[in-house]
C-alpha cells in the first residue's frame, strides 16, 4: 500500500514540476518576444528617421556620411539583437522537460506556515503530515 502512495506522490510531484517548468518556459519566451518586438519597433522608427534624414539632407544638398553612418550602425545593432533574440526564443521553445531539474516551493497566501522538523520544508500550520517528506507533524 505504501508503494502505491509513494508512486502516486512521485507522479503528482513530476506533474507539478512539469507544469511549473512549462509555465517558466512560456514566461521566458514571452518576455524575450516582448523585447524583440520593442527592438523591431525601434528599428521601424530608425528606418523612418533614415528616410526623413536622407530627404532633408537631399533637399538642402547636404548629404554627408556621418549621420547616415550612425543610423546604419544602430540599425545593424538592432538587427543583430532581433536575430539573437529570435534564436533564444526558438531555443527556449525547443527545450524539453527533464524531471528533477525544477525546484518548487508552494506557499498559500494567508496560510500560517511552520517548518517540518524532519526536512525543514515549510508546512501549513494545521497540517498533520509534511507534504514534502511525509513526516508526522503532530
Amino acid at each position: 500500500m505504501q508503494d502505491i502512495f509513494e508512486n502516486a506522490k512521485r507522479v503528482a510531484n513530476t506533474a507539478v514540476e512539469r507544469a511549473a517548468w512549462e509555465a517558466d518556459k512560456l514566461r521566458r519566451a514571452t518576455a524575450r518576444q516582448r523585447e524583440i518586438e520593442l527592438s523591431q519597433r525601434e528599428r521601424a522608427t530608425l528606418t523612418d528617421q533614415i528616410a526623413t534624414t536622407l530627404l532633408d539632407l537631399d533637399k538642402r544638398g547636404q548629404i554627408t556620411q556621418e549621420p547616415l553612418k550612425m543610423l546604419a550602425q544602430r540599425l545593424r545593432t538592432l538587427d543583430d539583437e532581433v536575430k539573437r533574440g529570435q534564436d533564444e526564443v526558438k531555443a527556449i521553445r525547443n527545450e524539453t522537460f527533464q524531471p528533477g531539474t525544477v525546484s518548487i516551493s508552494v506557499t498559500r497566501v494567508g496560510d500560517d506556515n511552520t517548518t517540518c522538523p524532519t526536512c525543514g520544508k515549510p508546512t501549513r500550520k494545521n497540517a498533520s503530515f509534511c507534504s514534502n517528506c511525509g513526516a508526522r507533524l503532530k
